[in-house]
């Protein structure tokens, strides 16, 4: 405990056990587990498996990130990175191949985004930034690439993150944004004194994953960067790889509602998910000009209960109100027809 190193991560445990968006996820949601009980008794079915029926489980889990990738990539090609699946069945020297022939096709450079067709939570998910990475990841991760049964190699689009959670009544004409997260991600600046893991740890926001990043970059730890350097610590939009998630409901817009329903409407009985977007700048975003990145199911959460300006009864209040929706929407495509699954399926 005399090294510094030791005592700043001893204090980013301790903060994490107050800090209610850092906690286990199984201990999070036992309340909301609870309240699907609850739902589930009430309703008499797993309504919420039916809520999406052009999703495979509604996108509660395994489902394949490419289907509706690709169906918005035929339909409204504007409105979607470039997106590819990888054949699984092929070696890396045909993958690597495939994933150069997919760039000069579309006349893309580096980076790119390789992430599993099945991917949760950000597992698997990285930004390929040269040739060298590419082979690496492939080489590396053919775990995830058989496990998950595919990988997706997709268009690096910059800008600005957002997470728009929508929903649409299956009765009703036009859907309706549940709510908007702004991602953002925290980078470090450098002094020109301290190491890479000094900064890591003294930083504001970045040291409540002070274990992870060092880890990720332990191999760049006793790095020093200049004066006013931009270190680009987090990359990706995804909370538990460091991105903060703010509450973005200030950002809605009438052409960003109807931009999104009209994509959504294009996708096979899709009703109710979250769409993870990036658009040049929040003014575009607002103008309905963005470019989806994935398209999330049942189980996607309102993200922006992630702001830590929320306590944890805001959270839970979110997404009770999310669930009760999805049990709504699974009930009516039910009496329009459309299964739930059985409780044995579904365990």
């Amino acid at each position: 405990m005399l090294g510094y190193r030791q005592r700043r991560l001893l204090a980013s445990s301790l903060k994490r056990l107050l800090r209610w968006e850092f906690w286990p996820i199984g201990f999070f949601y036992i309340p909301i587990v609870c309240y699907i009980v609850f739902l589930v008794l009430r309703y008499r079915s797993l309504a919420f498996t039916a809520v999406n029926p052009g999703m495979d489980n509604s996108g509660f889990v395994g489902e394949k990130k490419s289907t509706n990738l690709l169906c918005i990539q035929q339909t409204s090609p504007d409105k979607v990175a470039l997106t590819e699946l990888i054949a699984t069945e092929r070696t890396v020297t045909e993958q690597q191949t495939q994933c150069l022939d997919f760039m000069s096709r579309h006349d893309l450079s580096f980076p790119v985004v390789l992430k599993p067709d099945c991917e949760q939570r950000g597992k698997g998910v990285a930004i390929i930034d040269d040739e060298t990475g590419l082979m690496h990841y492939l080489n590396t991760n053919r775990s995830l690439n058989t496990a998950y049964s595919g990988l997706i190699i997709q268009e690096f689009v910059a800008g600005v993150e957002f997470g728009v959670f929508y929903y649409r009544h299956p009765r009703e004409k036009n859907g309706k944004i549940f709510s908007l997260t702004h991602k953002c991600f925290p980078c470090i600046i450098g002094n020109g004194l301290d190491t890479l893991e000094v900064l890591i740890l003294k930083h504001p926001r970045l040291h409540y994953m002070a274990r992870f990043f060092l880890r990720q970059y332990q191999n760049q730890l006793q790095t020093v960067p200049a004066r006013d350097e931009v270190v680009n610590i987090v990359r990706l939009g995804t909370h538990c790889r460091g991105s903060l998630f703010l509450d973005g409901n200030q950002y809605y817009s009438a052409p960003l509602e109807r931009a999104i329903d009209q994509v959504s409407q294009q996708l096979p009985e899709f009703y109710f998910g979250r769409y993870d977007v990036r658009a040049d700048s929040i003014a575009e975003l607002q103008k309905g000009n963005f470019k989806v990145l994935e398209i999330n199911g049942v189980t996607s959460e309102s993200a922006d209960i992630y702001d830590p300006k929320n306590n944890v009864l805001v959270a839970y209040k979110t997404l009770f109100a999310q669930w009760r929706l999805a049990f709504e929407i699974g009930r009516q495509n039910i009496c329009r027809g459309y299964p739930s699954m059985s409780a044995v399926a579904f365990l």
